[in-house]
């Protein structure tokens, strides 16, 4: 089958301008050839004014779509619904790419049978960093060659990671398209894609050369990030529930769970541990310990430890208050 163009890449946008606007001008230096490639920005029922987006011209094909509030994977979707590209990569709002990204993904969905194709993220954050980000980048950016010098790289499906990645068109629509398994933000639709895509014989295949850059609003403060990992661990609790073969290779709810008699003991020490961390109390002189350390103590080496065990904190209470959701 012919394809108009050989990529099209779709970003769904909720309340957000500048980001998509930088997305868009990293878009502007590709090396894959302007006329092989179009951009679908969907905006999915923004309650700002976006309509600076639309207004931009661009040397490759541009669509700027309205559709109502549904989520960002029903956005997806309908972006691909109005494409016309061979490879799909989607983009999130607030990611920029490097120049040679599109066609280094849109190679490795061509040159590899059954893959789903990933790139490599450099986490970025704006404004002057507090301590709390100066880590998380840290962090997050630790073993990450970010120069384009990678070599590819197969990943455990569990990476699976939307905010830059490619598929093949007809694999996306063999594979279901993008799906909500949780129906609440984040609602994990990556890994649920993934995970299907492993059951149904494909690999993941991180892409060396394909770099972007992720600005990443939630880390600019501890808070934002704990915000976060709360939503996330309350989805995840529906996500467990639609694929239960799929908790175990998610090892940071090891020790969120449930106790269970077939734990090992290591194990029933860990989550006996994490409950008890969890506690109201026990994450109030957690923050106290935290705020106290960033006046007085900013270079002290139980900074990193004590973010992790806060936002991990608010991850279990999330995901407890998931199960009783569905309880």
């Amino acid at each position: 089958m012919a394809h108009q163009f050989a990529v099209s890449v779709i970003i769904p946008n909720y309340n957000r301008q500048k980001p998509v606007l930088r997305a868009l001008m990293s878009l502007r230096r590709q090396t894959l050839p302007a006329d092989q490639y179009e951009v679908i920005v969907v905006d999915d029922g923004s309650t700002i004014d976006t309509s600076e987006i639309g207004r931009q011209q661009f040397p490759f094909s541009f669509q700027f779509l309205r559709k109502q509030n549904e989520g960002a994977t029903i956005a997806r979707n309908y972006g691909v619904e109005h494409s016309q590209g061979e490879v799909l990569v989607f983009i999130d709002d607030d990611i920029t790419i490097s120049p040679g990204t599109l066609a280094a993904l849109a190679d490795a969905c061509r040159q590899n049978e059954k893959v789903v194709a990933m790139g490599t993220l450099v986490s970025r954050s704006d404004g002057a960093p507090s301590l709390f980000t100066q880590d998380a980048l840290a962090l997050a950016n630790e073993g990450i060659v970010g120069d384009g010098s990678a070599p590819d790289e197969f990943r455990h499906f569990s990476h699976c990671n939307t905010q830059l990645l490619a598929v093949r068109r007809d694999h996306f629509f063999d594979l279901g398209m993008l799906q909500d398994p949780t129906g609440g933000w984040p609602n994990w639709d990556d890994v649920d894609f993934g995970y299907r895509s492993h059951l149904a014989g494909f690999r993941l295949l991180q892409v060396g050369t394909a770099v972007g850059e992720h600005w990443d609003f939630a880390i600019r403060e501890l808070t934002a990030a704990c915000r976060r990992w709360q939503k996330a661990g309350h989805s995840a609790a529906r996500l467990f529930q639609v694929h239960p073969g799929l908790q175990p290779h998610i090892p940071m709810f090891a020790d969120k769970t449930p106790l269970d008699r077939r734990d090992s003991p290591w194990l029933m020490i860990r989550k006996g541990v994490r409950l008890l961390a969890s506690t109201a109390v026990a994450l109030r002189g957690m923050e106290k310990l935290t705020n106290w350390l960033e006046k007085r103590r900013p270079s002290s080496r139980m900074l990193r430890p004590l973010y992790r065990w806060i936002q991990g904190g608010y991850m279990y209470r999330g995901y407890r208050e998931g199960l009783n959701d569905i309880a």
